[in-house]
């Protein structure tokens, strides 16, 4: 594998583990209620765990790939003197920095099981990795990409304790609290899949300047790859919540397990925009 693959491959990992922390801690935390809330905690607690633990491993690692790609040699990140004076001395240097530093941060409260800061801290990262991008040459640009990353992590990392709930709403003692939160992902999943499709539309334009119709440019075909991704995660959204979902009391078990299906369905592709996000982050953007 050569530097360049291993440093997109480390993009690919990180952005997935913090929107994981980012998605799935965020609806333990604001989403689910009283049962339903200790159930998720319970249950997410070591993958939370392990996610937070990779997310810090892999940005740690950046910089030492960063050095490799630049110079083409993995040789170059077994220096530790040039590794150091690259993330103190240079700007894109000292965002990877606090971006581990950040990570590291999440780990610790992850572990020491405060979840609040989890959060706020897996928001924080993915916030920097946003800035740092192509749309960071601006205001604008920046906190457009950054209202657009967390959103997009927001809604494929909430898919995993929306699966977890419906497994969970066949429990009477925990129906009540699961239908509850299920209500609330709902509401939070409108808002979230809004400002995805609307951020997104403006970060392709304020970065390219044009629609992408170049068919030449590997950019402009893996964003609009990406486009289409992310417009197949909503039909999907759509079709669960007013296709599937009215047919929940009538027909339960069948309805769930479609439910259930759409919605690993969505993170597949979720994971596939991740990829592609991280790959685009390596070309340039014509």
């Amino acid at each position: 594998m050569s530097p360049l693959a291993a440093l997109g491959l480390e993009r690919c990992v990180n952005d997935t583990t913090l929107a994981y922390c980012w998605g799935a801690g965020g609806f333990v935390a604001a989403i689910a209620q009283g049962s339903a809330r200790v159930r998720l905690q319970g249950g997410l607690r070591r993958s939370l765990l392990l996610s937070s633990a990779i997310a810090a491993a892999t940005s740690v690692a950046a910089i030492p790939l960063q050095m490799a790609t630049i110079a083409s040699a993995w040789t170059s990140a077994l220096m530790p003197d040039t590794v150091m004076s690259v993330a103190l001395n240079t700007s894109s240097g000292r965002v990877m920095l606090v971006h581990s530093i950040i990570c590291v941060a999440l780990f610790t409260a992850t572990f020491c099981c405060k979840s609040r800061a989890a959060v706020l801290a897996a928001a924080l990262a993915l916030s920097s990795s946003a800035a740092s991008g192509h749309a960071g040459e601006t205001i604008i640009t920046a906190l457009v990409d950054v209202m657009h990353v967390l959103s997009a992590t927001a809604w494929v990392g909430a898919l995993i304790p929306f699966l977890l709930l419906l497994q969970t709403i066949k429990r009477p003692e925990l129906r009540v609290d699961a239908m509850q939160a299920l209500r609330n992902f709902s509401v939070a999943g409108h808002v979230a899949v809004g400002l995805v499709l609307l951020s997104g539309l403006a970060n392709s334009l304020l970065i390219l300047g044009h629609p992408p119709t170049d068919l030449t440019s590997p950019y402009q075909v893996k964003l609009l790859i990406k486009i289409a991704v992310a417009l197949t995660m909503t039909c999907l959204a759509i079709i669960n919540r007013y296709l599937v979902v009215p047919h929940c009391r009538s027909h339960p078990r069948p309805s769930q397990r479609i439910l259930g299906s759409v919605a690993s369905a969505e993170i597949v592709l979720g994971i596939l925009a991740f990829a592609l996000v991280a790959s685009l982050g390596l070309d340039d953007p014509v």
